[in-house]
């Protein structure tokens, strides 16, 4: 072998060591790209699942909240209900005594004893 067919096959030994390595080059960048794209992936699907759990936590409390103030709502009205009737009784009584009491200054102020 002589010293052009040594320096021939040193060139094509370094083409193909470059190739090799530009290969490898593009081999790492998809790599890289399709690593990310994975990352990318598994950050949106958990951001969507915790997403998804904290709406079913907001929507479980407000349930919760609207049967609490469905219930508060309920006992006011009972409660009213209540007062409304102790007071309807009361009414007459409280006439009475607001008329007898007025009478009473009345025929003090007048002296009639009646």
């Amino acid at each position: 072998m002589g010293k052009a067919d040594t320096l021939l096959q040193v060139r094509d030994t370094e083409a193909k060591a470059s190739r090799i390595v530009e290969e490898a080059d593009e081999k790492q960048k998809a790599i890289l790209v399709a690593a990310r794209r994975e990352a990318i992936e598994k950050y949106q699907t958990a951001e969507a699942a915790i997403r998804k759990k904290t709406e079913a936590a907001v929507s479980q409390e407000k349930a919760s909240l609207a049967a609490q103030r469905s219930d508060s709502m309920r006992k006011g009205t009972e409660e009213a209900a209540k007062l409304m009737a102790k007071a309807k009784d009361r009414i007459p009584k409280a006439k009475t005594h607001i008329r007898n009491h007025f009478e009473r200054t009345f025929d003090a102020a007048t002296g009639t004893n009646e």
